[in-house]
């Protein structure tokens, strides 16, 4: 098992996001990946939080988002995991084409190889 699988199962099945309000429960978790880097991993870090994750939780219907960040010699590695009640109502974040990439504007300048698609999981366990 690969590192990212093992990371990404332990966070699905461990520590989905709260419900956000109205005891709504998270369903699918939307997961992110880029590397960055490592000379430029705090500025990203700091553009991801405040560009990503504060945007992400302004949309609604979103019940959560983490962020995570593991340095591999020259760079950076990025994991971004945002936490939905359906796809439906990930439509608010990502458009029509729900696995696109929502790349943010400066991205470009920081990604290394940056992927085109995210995936998304079914949370099959909650155990908090």
């Amino acid at each position: 098992m690969s590192v990212k699988v093992a990371i990404l199962a332990m966070v699905i099945g461990a520590v989905p996001a709260a419900p956000r309000s109205g005891g709504t429960t998270a369903r699918i978790a939307r997961v992110w990946n880029g590397q960055v880097s490592s000379a430029r991993a705090d500025e990203y870090e700091r553009y991801l939080y405040d560009n990503g994750i504060k945007a992400l939780r302004r949309t609604r219907g979103n019940l959560g988002a983490q962020m995570f960040r593991r340095a591999a010699g020259e760079r950076a590695y990025f994991v971004v995991i945002s936490y939905w009640p359906s796809e439906e109502s990930i439509r608010a974040w990502a458009g029509e084409n729900l696995t696109k990439t929502r790349m943010l504007p400066r991205d470009p300048e920081f990604l290394i190889d940056p992927e085109t698609e995210v995936k998304h999981y079914v949370i099959a366990a909650d155990e908090r």
